[in-house]
């Protein structure tokens, strides 16, 4: 690798870092047959319960008639079902099925290991600073556009799930980084 030195630009290290992020993420996804906002979806459902169709687009900050799309592609690939809401007869709750659960299981596992491979150069004590640190300016970015269609919903609970990841203990275990490009999208 060239030595170089770095922006400071807070902006470009996050577009870049996230850029890595997703990269991993969709390679470990992918062999499940998840993109990484239909595991969202999923591990919405694990963490809420059933949600009607428009709680679940905004609990995941999904355009509604994406989310039409996805939840047709998950309910043929057997992960989630559409059930009658028994309080409102217009709606029906979006339920995970077992096949749903095992996979969110999995992916889940899957990417532990990718958040192990990302935060490699850091210490248990720099994962944990980092992921109050984000958290902390993911609040405030929310506080100041309450009130606002746009929600940072989606950033908010991949900072919750990397806290899991930090308190569950994952200390630093080397994992084999990929070194594949990420393709153009």
């Amino acid at each position: 690798m060239r030595d170089k030195k770095r922006t400071e630009r807070v902006g470009q290290l996050l577009v870049v870092t996230a850029g890595a992020a997703q990269t991993l993420a969709s390679e470990r996804l992918e062999p499940l047959g998840l993109s990484p906002r239909a595991w969202g979806l999923l591990s919405t459902l694990v963490e809420s319960g059933p949600l009607t169709q428009i709680e679940l687009a905004t609990a995941t900050a999904t355009d509604r008639t994406a989310m039409v799309y996805l939840l047709d592609e998950l309910g043929e690939q057997g992960l989630v079902e559409r059930m009658p809401n028994p309080d409102d007869r217009r709606s029906y709750l979006i339920h995970l099925t077992a096949h749903g659960k095992e996979t969110q299981r999995k992916a889940a596992a899957e990417l532990a290991q990718q958040a192990d491979t990302l935060l490699k150069p850091l210490d248990t004590a720099e994962r944990r600073q980092l992921i109050s640190l984000l958290t902390r300016i993911a609040d405030h970015w929310e506080e100041l556009n309450k009130g606002e269609a746009v929600k940072a919903a989606r950033p908010v609970q991949a900072l919750k799930a990397l806290q899991k990841l930090a308190a569950s203990g994952h200390e630093d275990t080397p994992t084999p980084a990929r070194t594949r490009r990420a393709r153009p999208r």
